[in-house]
């Protein structure tokens, strides 16, 4: 596996306990690890994004602001309509039983929530982000 890293300068702090960032981080690079099992790239990138309305898709209580964006891509492949609908869901997992709890992306969620941010999960794989977390 390529591990490929896109790390902005000068992106500001968040308030955001490390901990929990941490373990979102683990999270979403052992899902891409898995969606690739016979190798390919994890992007990890970092950015400002400056939000003037809600964009769409988005919880309507997104604020506009400025906000850090952690995005984690792989080049796997992806989630159907139907698993997407439901990847926050706790106890959900697309893998073999023993495999997975179904934990992972439902805490993603609450840290992200928790810190003031939003989630975009995406389904195509390498051609969006896999997951795009933004936190104030």
């Amino acid at each position: 596996m390529k591990l490929v890293t896109s790390l902005g300068d000068g992106l500001g702090q968040v308030m955001a306990d490390e901990g929990q960032m941490q373990q979102v981080l683990m999270n979403l690079t052992v899902n891409a690890r898995d969606a690739m099992p016979r190798g390919g790239t994890l992007t990890i990138e970092t950015r400002h994004e400056r939000l003037d309305a809600g964009p769409a898709g988005l919880d309507p209580e997104t604020q506009p602001g400025d906000y850090l964006v952690l995005t984690v891509r792989d080049s796997g492949h992806g989630m159907d309509a139907a698993t997407l609908s439901r990847v926050f869901e706790p106890f959900f997992t697309t893998k073999e039983p023993g495999k997975g709890t179904g934990l992972g992306l439902a805490t993603v969620y609450g840290v992200v929530k928790q810190s003031g941010g939003y989630v975009r999960p995406r389904a195509s794989p390498a051609r969006e982000p896999a997951f795009a977390f933004t936190c104030r």
